[in-house]
């Protein structure tokens, strides 16, 4: 199926929270996007050498990758995409999922969504000067939500409710003391 505006938001998701919803919901209205493909990173870049979880709480690829499929399921436009999981270890570069995105959706216009605090590190990114030719970059303010704060409120053993939808809260608590 051909796919004419597709948008990429990748990112750590470790949760994905509301406030990872409301700009994808939006940036999908903002653009006009026929699909918002939704991208947990499996190792960023700029952290070489973080694993899977950390010490703060954080959840593993498998876990992350269930929160992300379970929060999208509401709105249609909104697919997971596990292609950087899938990789093998080493950094998730946007490059490289864009490649993959051209191949998945030829002859389509993409929309690489990012918080705003992000656009002044842009050419750091790997293939920079190439990447920025291949996608447009739209940028969103972070929102008062925190993927920190929610695994320090998990850590302490505090409500998550105000900032997770009501699967991943649930799907949180019944995971809370696992690894």
């Amino acid at each position: 199926m051909f796919f004419a505006r597709i948008g990429l938001f990748g990112g750590s998701f470790n949760p994905i929270h509301l406030g990872h919803l409301r700009i994808a919901e939006r940036a999908l209205v903002d653009w006009r996007l026929d699909r918002l493909l939704v991208i947990p990173a499996k190792v960023n870049p700029f952290r070489v050498g973080a694993s899977g979880t950390d010490l703060a709480g954080g959840l593993s690829d498998a876990v992350r990758w269930d929160l992300v499929v379970r929060a999208c399921a509401a709105n249609p436009k909104l697919e997971p995409w596990d292609i950087e999981l899938r990789r093998p270890d080493g950094p998730s570069y946007a490059i490289d999922t864009v490649r993959a995105a051209e191949t998945r959706f030829p002859g389509a216009a993409f929309f690489y969504v990012i918080g705003e605090d992000n656009i002044a590190g842009l050419p750091r990114w790997k293939d920079w000067e190439t990447l920025k030719t291949l996608v447009r970059f739209v940028s969103y303010p972070r929102t008062r939500e925190s993927s920190t704060e929610i695994r320090r409120r998990r850590v302490a053993g505090a409500s998550i409710a105000d900032l997770v939808p009501p699967c991943v809260a649930a799907r949180l608590e019944k995971k809370q003391g696992q690894p």
